[in-house]
């Protein structure tokens, strides 16, 4: 009932308060405006990343606050859950706001990644970060010291942002995929849940929960963002949704002592990654800055090839939907 509730409080939720955003955006002149790299025609709003994080929170407000079975949840163990929770909270408000100023005005590129390193930080300074992990051709769980436990965080973290962001190219993209991961990484926390250890377990139901969540803000959002798009995510949206993932699958996946446990996150999102190292690749071989935006995307590409929006974005959903059903598989036959 904990997982259907988060999922549907913050469906509704962002349903509700996406049509505010476009409003907010619209009076603040937040637009994106037709250019040559753009696919839209008209300028639409891009504070929509507003309902996401509305629904998400809306959802884990009302969990936390009034649920009776989830407040109890979290006061297992002096907090330790409800830690989780807040540090997940925080870091998520701060990538989100760092967006909303950014869909206002471009904020400087080393601005940007310092704002996301401090928000990883507090997540892992509430408990959110990956201390060890089982890794192939390696007996038993390997652990690692905490200043490369806290590199590895980061970039994860970091990754999983960037990644979604730039994956926000299409109209329903990024929602879509998103919403696909978040459903594949609350199958796999239940799957994983049956540790003999009990604070684990729970850390896989905490994982569940919140995935329930991102999946539901998704799927609510998609209502408005899928083509034709009326409003777009922005950054705020993409950068949370990224670090949103990237907590889920560091408390929940990550935890885990199977020696896939790595591989099946990556697997989930390998098509954005390619495409990002695809990018990454191909900037460099022609000299350009690692930042700079182009329309050599994998999604750019089907679209010059002929295909309509709506046919690359639902091409790229069951690719995600391929990937995420072998991350379930190897979840379930995982080696113990």
């Amino acid at each position: 009932m904990t997982f259907f509730l988060a999922f549907l409080l913050a469906f509704i939720a962002t349903a509700v308060f996406t049509p505010v955003s476009i409003l907010v955006a619209k009076k603040f002149d937040v637009l994106d405006y037709p250019r040559a790299r753009k696919v839209h025609r008209q300028p639409l709003p891009r504070w929509g990343g507003m309902g996401i994080f509305a629904g998400v929170l809306v959802s884990l407000l009302f969990l936390s606050f009034v649920y009776p079975s989830f407040k109890s949840f979290l006061a297992y163990k002096s907090g330790a859950l409800a830690k989780l929770l807040t540090g997940i909270a925080f870091g998520g408000a701060l990538v989100f706001v760092l967006g909303l100023f950014d869909d206002r005005k471009p904020v400087a590129a080393p601005v940007k990644l310092c704002v996301q390193i401090i928000a990883a930080f507090i997540a892992m300074d509430y408990g959110v970060r990956i201390s060890g992990l089982a890794l192939p051709f390696f007996e038993g769980f390997i652990t690692f010291p905490i200043i490369v436990g806290q590199i590895i965080t980061v970039f994860w973290i970091i990754g999983f942002m960037n990644t979604i962001n730039l994956a926000d190219g299409l109209d329903g993209l990024a929602a879509g995929i998103v919403a696909i991961a978040s459903a594949t990484f609350f199958v796999v926390a239940l799957l994983q849940g049956d540790t003999k250890m009990v604070l684990l377990s729970k850390q896989f139901v905490l994982s569940a929960v919140l995935a329930a969540a991102l999946c539901g803000a998704c799927l609510g959002f998609l209502l408005y963002n899928f083509n034709p798009a009326r409003v777009f995510m922005g950054d705020s949206g993409a950068l949370f949704l990224g670090f949103m993932l990237a907590s889920i699958s560091t408390i929940g996946t990550l935890k885990s002592s199977a020696v896939l446990a790595l591989f099946i996150p990556i697997t989930v999102v390998a098509l954005p990654i390619l495409d990002v190292a695809l990018s990454i690749f191909r900037r460099m071989r022609q000299g350009m800055g690692l930042m700079e935006p182009d329309k050599n995307h994998i999604h750019h590409r089907l679209l010059k090839f002929g295909w309509s929006h709506r046919e690359v974005v639902l091409l790229m959903y069951v690719f995600t939907l391929i990937l995420s059903t072998c991350s379930i598989l190897l979840t379930v036959f995982r080696g113990k």
